[in-house]
């Protein structure tokens, strides 16, 4: 009798990638790889959109002039760091003291967290609100740091 297979960890996001998704490739390989199409979310502007896939729950990808460059996890989403939405910004720096810690645009308590890779080609950024992070995303440098998602 065969051992069953391992069950495959859960995508990891990273700076440069969430899962098979890597940052920086074309959209058309991703959905080869994945053998799917990525599902649009809301208006597609061939500048600037969003997708999901169904094999990877619990993330959007941004696409630039086809080219995915950046992923927004929901809460739950496993990453590099080992931070999650609800920990605080003395848990994050005691963890990681090389973050940046920078001021929100919007809340004004709040703080951005990033952690770059050590080219700044590519970045983890979180947003805390003064109490806890909220929002948690990866990709390359600027499209991670866009506040708005597409600009």
């Amino acid at each position: 009798v065969a051992a069953p297979a391992p069950t495959p960890a859960p995508p990891m996001l990273s700076a440069d990638s969430y899962g098979p998704v890597r940052f920086g490739a074309k959209l058309g390989d991703v959905e080869k790889e994945l053998g799917t199409k990525g599902e649009e979310l809301g208006a597609k502007d061939p500048a600037c959109h969003s997708v999901r896939f169904p094999s990877l729950p619990g993330v959007r990808f941004m696409v630039e002039n086809g080219v995915v460059t950046r992923a927004d996890a929901e809460p739950g989403v496993a990453n590099a760091l080992g931070l999650a939405v609800g920990d605080t910004l003395a848990d994050a720096t005691r963890r990681h003291p090389a973050l940046e810690v920078g001021p929100h645009k919007y809340e004004p308590a709040g703080h951005y967290l990033t952690m770059k890779k050590p080219d700044g080609g590519a970045a983890i950024v979180m947003e805390e609100d003064g109490k806890s992070i909220t929002k948690i995303r990866a990709g390359l440098v600027p499209s991670v740091s866009y506040v708005e998602g597409c600009v």
